[in-house]
């Protein structure tokens, strides 16, 4: 079994701790704009332009039926973001560091 460098490990740590974190942040984000969306429906319906005030419960329907015609899960947008840059990062670094040592290969004196 290959033994683990301190980067190496670092990384992993980094990786684990980004799933999760990433993952609700991502959700809690795209589900509060939902919610505002649907809100300020609410909220232009309720202050019509003539200027009187239409009836709440028709204007929480709009806004109820907003929501449920979207359909949208946050999850799927919290999980890309949170699954699909670890391994995106890893084979940044990976790459990174190939580089760096075939270009030290370059300068290396010849024996």
């Amino acid at each position: 079994m290959a033994k683990l460098n301190g980067w190496k490990r670092l990384g992993i740590i980094a990786s684990v701790a980004w799933i999760p974190c990433a993952g609700l942040y991502t959700f809690k984000v795209v589900d509060d704009a939902r919610i505002t969306t649907a809100s300020g429906f609410t909220l232009r319906c309720e202050e019509a332009p003539d200027g009187s005030l239409q009836g709440s419960a028709k204007c929480d329907e709009l806004s109820t039926n907003y929501l449920a015609k979207t359909g949208y899960e946050p999850w799927i947008e919290a999980a890309v973001v949170a699954l699909v840059p670890v391994p995106l990062g890893w084979g940044f670094a990976y790459l990174v560091l190939f580089l760096m040592r075939w270009v030290k290969r370059g300068f290396a004196q010849p024996i």
